[in-house]
């Protein structure tokens, strides 16, 4: 009589394999229900909810940082006070008094200016101690710091200022009739007063004459 075998496995052996067909051993997945009609109705809405605040908290960032970064300035044409382009101390019109001043904007997408910025930083060398020659980063989207520099205006001109307030950093730009056209150039008397403002570039010849019309000084060309 033959010896049947065992089937038995000592403990931690081979588990046995399930017969086919039979579902113990494995995993189950739950079939996903497709969203209701109503369902897609309230995820759209809380989507669109989401994105409204969003963009909401994004205008009331933008407003407060423009408010920000003009707070303790004046932007007013005959009273104006702004920073120093690349931070540090502020300069206002009243500390000027006493000489001529001549405020030129610029920016460094601006190619005009990138033509007369030359002319007014030799004129301001040349008329050190006479006449007040101020920069005035306007307008900028890109690097109106290094823009300066590549012209020694940090060196040569009385002061190199950024501007501010306004919708884009123009809030001195405004007051004094600007829009969006560069260069421009205010004129002030040794009283503070505003002579008169020009829109548009000069080259050597025609700002030595304006020099010399509203001031009576010379450059030497």
């Amino acid at each position: 009589m033959s010896k049947s075998r065992s089937t038995h496995h000592p403990k931690g052996g081979p588990a046995t394999r399930p017969a086919t067909g039979s579902t113990k051993g494995r995993p189950t997945t739950a079939r996903k229900r497709p969203f209701t009609q109503r369902q897609r109705r309230q995820r759209r809405r809380t989507i669109y909810s989401i994105v409204v605040a969003l963009v909401l908290v994004a205008t009331i960032t933008i407003a407060f940082v423009g408010r920000s970064s003009s707070a303790g300035y004046r932007t007013t044409a005959t009273n104006w006070s702004l920073p120093t382009l690349g931070g540090g101390a502020k300069v206002d019109l009243a500390s000027l008094k006493g000489r001529p001043t001549v405020v030129n904007f610029f920016a460094s997408w601006c190619q005009v200016c990138a033509s007369e910025l030359p002319v007014f930083a030799h004129d301001a060398v040349a008329l050190r101690g006479k006449v007040n020659v101020v920069e005035v980063n306007a307008l900028e989207t890109g690097d109106g710091q290094s823009f300066a520099n590549q012209y020694h205006l940090f060196s040569d001109v009385t002061a190199v200022l950024r501007d501010v307030g306004g919708a884009q950093g123009d809030g001195l730009f405004q007051s004094l009739g600007g829009s969006s056209s560069l260069p421009m150039t205010a004129f002030y008397g040794a009283d503070g007063s505003l002579i008169t403002t020009h829109i548009g570039g000069y080259d050597a010849a025609t700002l030595a004459a304006q020099l010399k019309t509203l001031y009576g000084v010379s450059v030497p060309l």
